[in-house]
């Protein structure tokens, strides 16, 4: 049933029929649009029907509700008996939909193991076509297998590397980029560095049992070599044949060859181009120089059978050194050979370079050779030996040794022998010398060594003029020693003899054996028993320099004097002056090590009581043995140089200074009471004392006084507690303790504080309130201590 339309509203702008026509419009789009109610009701305000709407909006529910209203009442009974039947069967729906879910579960769970099958099967499907796919590639690329086997095997047999490096670059060249995309192509190329090192490697292996070959078959091949030369100069077999093989037949089959046919190449020239071919030519080349570098060392190196002594035969020494000859012209020959049959391995500047080196040793071998010789005859076989070589090593432009100047080598070794003989009778001289002054008690014997050794000397008389007496500042060693120096230089005069050397020569020839036994072997024997002897005969040897520095004078007079020339002339001068200088040097640094080290032997503060409450009363023992000698030694050194003798009593006081300071900071040392510092201060006065007293020319005794300021000082300031002052003046100019430093100062507080500690007595750690000396000092110190640390922080951080 439609619903009336409502009384016209004359409040409203429309009209009536109008007005009612909208509102009935607005209405039934209400009801079409299914909830959209915003343009409505837009259109309803924009229009100012808003009061007519809702009266027509009233009046619509209200027919609706009626005809609700009849429509249930119509309908009701039917309503209420299918209600009925909805409740009867709920419980059915109920297990229904349990049953339901329930075979909803089933049904998923089949559906997932289903899904999983499938899954399976198909991935079972891919990895067969995947198989089939790979099968038929493999098949396909069979050949790169085949050929990458073989090299694996060639490899793994270790037998023919030059085969296995053919079939390396087959495979890299041809068959490689064929299958370049796939991943078994990438390990393969990746494998080939590999196996191309384990090549290399090979070849280098190969070549070090080459390069022995060479090394055992030089000798061979250069004893062939100098036969069949020896037959073109026909020269006598003796010469070449070791002597155990002259009473055999010589075996003329040898002339026919070429020396180094001995050695077969043939591995050389494999392993080269096998090298070359994997781009390591050059590695190759520098390894197979340098060792052959090596082995022409040792091949240089004489060896002992060279050496003559009483246990060799002549015998044995002519054919050690044909082997060794032998085997530097076989070493030569191979390398000519070499470098004639290859291209790059080795060159000419190479060989200029192995010629360069082995000259100088060569040089060296042939010169040792005859200087080691003893007689005429052996000298004669020696040389044709020697001219055998050179004129056989001529041939592969080896520069050869000219020996014409004989007598030169012969004058060598003769001054060599004078040298070693003069050495031992200096050496004699030293070791038998008593390092005492030397005493004369005759004229006669005075002016016999005046005549020999006319030297000034400071010497002392004897008191009584009844009895002669001379006491010389220098040693017996000292005149003995220029006298076998002068006498050297008269036998080195005797050689030159009958030569024609001229004048300029001459004093060469003279000059330079005489300054090799002065700057060689003198100074060594000297340098030797410097390091071996006491303090007293160090002294005394400082002593002996300065006169064998004077006495270089007198031997270059003799020397002009023997030669016959005027010191206008002559080339040099006899190098003896800096020699004894430098002696002199070491002399004295020794000195001041041994008294160091005696000085540190008697200081004996590891066994110092530094926790005694009270000093003895006088110095310590070991400060009193210790002064006693420092006094005997240094007035001891009265003839010395000034010098010498001023630095050793500084340094010697210095180092006790030094040695008392360390002992008293030492991390050893952990407490400190002020009865040791007392007793420091007993043994720091005899110090000073004996520093008043000393007396060392040139030297102040203020001066020797200065070296125990500094624990002069630390000592004072803990005596007198004075830590306030030292405090407030620090840094100051007039500081009482300027000496001191605060590192030093906080150690012995810290030390001193602990010493308190360990003093105080029960009473007083218990704090019952007795004043003591010792809780004084405690604070005092602790007051202190804790001013340092701030002064050591703010200066750090300043």
């Amino acid at each position: 049933m439609s619903p009336q339309p409502p009384a016209a509203n004359n409040t409203t702008k429309t009209s009536g029929p109008a007005l009612y026509h909208n509102v009935q419009t607005y209405i039934k789009e209400l009801e079409i649009s299914e909830g959209q109610l915003s343009s409505v009701l837009k259109n309803v305000y924009e229009n100012n029907q808003r009061e007519e709407f809702m009266k027509r909006l009233d009046d619509r529910v209200k027919q609706y509700d009626v005809e609700i209203e009849k429509l249930c009442s119509k309908n009701y009974q039917d309503f209420v008996k299918t209600f009925n039947d909805l409740l009867s069967v709920r419980e059915d729906t109920s297990v229904l939909k349990n049953q339901l879910v329930e075979n909803n579960e089933k049904i998923q769970a089949l559906g997932n193991s289903l899904i999983t099958k499938v899954d399976q099967l198909v991935l079972e499907n891919r990895k067969q076509n995947n198989i089939l796919l790979s099968v038929e590639t493999l098949n396909r690329y069979m050949p790169v297998f085949n050929i990458y086997r073989q090299l694996k095997n060639q490899m793994k047999e270790k037998k023919n590397y030059y085969q296995a490096l053919k079939l390396l670059e087959e495979l890299e060249n041809n068959y490689l980029p064929m299958v370049k995309n796939y991943r078994f192509a990438q390990s393969i190329h990746h494998s080939l560095p590999l196996i191309k090192h384990d090549i290399i490697n090979e070849t280098f292996s190969d070549l070090k049992d080459f390069l022995e070959t060479l090394r055992v078959e030089a000798v061979k091949c250069g004893k062939i070599a100098n036969q069949q030369m020896a037959h073109k100069l026909k020269i006598d077999k003796k010469y070449y044949l070791m002597e155990s093989e002259l009473e055999k037949i010589e075996d003329d089959s040898d002339l026919k060859k070429l020396p180094f046919d001995v050695v077969d190449f043939s591995p050389l020239y494999k392993n080269l181009h096998m090298n070359q071919v994997l781009g390591h030519k050059a590695n190759f080349s520098d390894y197979y120089r340098n060792q052959r570098k090596k082995q022409l060392q040792l091949a240089m190196n004489s060896n002992s059978n060279m050496e003559m002594n009483e246990s060799k035969t002549e015998r044995d020494l002519l054919d050690a050194y044909k082997l060794y000859l032998h085997n530097i012209t076989g070493f030569f020959v191979i390398e000519d050979q070499i470098l004639s049959s290859t291209e790059g391995l080795v060159d000419e500047r190479y060989m200029d370079e192995l010629f360069s080196k082995a000259l100088p040793r060569l040089k060296s071998i042939i010169r040792k050779i005859m200087e080691e010789c003893s007689n005429a005859e052996l000298m004669l076989k020696l040389k044709i030996i020697v001219v055998l070589f050179c004129i056989t090593i001529e041939e592969v432009q080896f520069p050869t040794i000219q020996l014409s100047d004989l007598l030169r080598e012969i004058r060598e070794k003769y001054y060599s022998m004078l040298l070693d003989k003069s050495s031992e009778k200096i050496n004699l001289i030293l070791t038998e010398d008593n390092y005492t002054c030397m005493e004369i008690d005759s004229q006669e014997a005075y002016n016999l060594l005046m005549e020999f050794f006319p030297l000034d000397s400071k010497e002392t008389k004897g008191e009584s003029s009844d009895e002669f007496f001379r006491r010389l500042p220098y040693s017996g060693c000292v005149p003995k020693i220029f006298l076998e120096i002068k006498e050297f230089v008269n036998n080195c005069v005797k050689f030159s003899e009958g030569l024609n050397s001229s004048q300029t020569e001459l004093d060469d020839m003279i000059r330079k054996p005489t300054n090799r036994l002065i700057t060689e072997r003198l100074s060594e024997n000297i340098r030797q028993l410097i390091n071996r002897v006491s303090l007293t005969q160090l002294v005394q040897i400082v002593v002996n320099t300065i006169y064998l520095e004077k006495s270089i004078d007198l031997l270059e007079k003799h020397l002009l004097s023997v030669i016959k020339a005027n010191s206008s002339k002559q080339s040099g001068k006899l190098q003896g002056i800096s020699v004894f200088k430098d002696l002199r040097s070491e002399a004295e640094t020794q000195i001041y090590e041994l008294l160091n080290r005696k000085i540190d032997q008697l200081i004996d503060l590891d066994s110092f009581n530094w926790n005694m409450t009270e000093a003895q009363g006088q110095a310590s023992e070991y400060m009193k043995l210790l002064l006693n000698f420092l006094k005997s030694n240094l007035d001891s050194f009265s003839h010395l140089p000034s010098k010498l003798a001023q630095t050793a009593c500084v340094s010697a006081c210095r180092h006790v200074a030094q040695s008392l300071m360390s002992q008293m900071i030492s991390p050893k040392v952990k407490s400190i009471n002020y009865g040791a510092i007392e007793q420091l201060n007993l043994d720091l006065l005899q110090c000073e004392t004996f520093a008043h007293s000393i007396r060392v020319d040139g030297l102040d005794n203020e001066t020797i006084l200065f070296c125990f300021a500094d624990v002069r000082q630390i000592i004072d300031l803990a005596i007198s507690k004075e830590w306030s002052i030292y405090l407030n003046d620090y840094g100051e100019a007039n500081n009482k303790y300027n000496r001191v430093q605060l590192n030093n100062a906080q150690i012995l507080l810290e030390k001193l504080r602990q010493g308190a500690s360990r003093g105080k007595g029960i009473l007083s750690r218990l704090d019952i309130g007795t004043k003591t000396p010792e809780k004084d000092d405690l604070k005092l110190i602790e007051a202190a201590l804790k001013q340092i640390k701030n002064l050591i922080n703010q200066t750090a951080n300043f």
